[in-house]
């Protein structure tokens, strides 16, 4: 089973910098809209088989760790 998460991330990030980011919270990144819907930064699709390493990319990322009913409707399986 494979978790999933979409986030915006700074423009300013280089892809190999959230490529980097990711891989070292044991989750893949794809970019999928350079120009996503906030502000312009792009969108990117996180991904792991394990949700605990995607929860932690996403606190990181967020600044601070949603409680599991945002995490609900944020993180999807496939």
């Amino acid at each position: 089973m494979t978790y999933n998460v979409q986030l915006d991330v700074s423009h300013e990030t280089t892809f190999e910098l959230v490529n980097e980011f990711a891989t070292g919270h044991g989750c893949t990144a794809t970019l999928i809209l350079e120009n996503g819907p906030a502000g312009g930064n792009p969108l990117y699709q996180f991904s792991s088989d394990k949700f605990s390493y995607l929860e932690e990319l996403i606190g990181q990322l967020l600044g601070y760790t949603p409680d599991e009913e945002a995490l609900k409707t944020m993180v999807w399986e496939v």
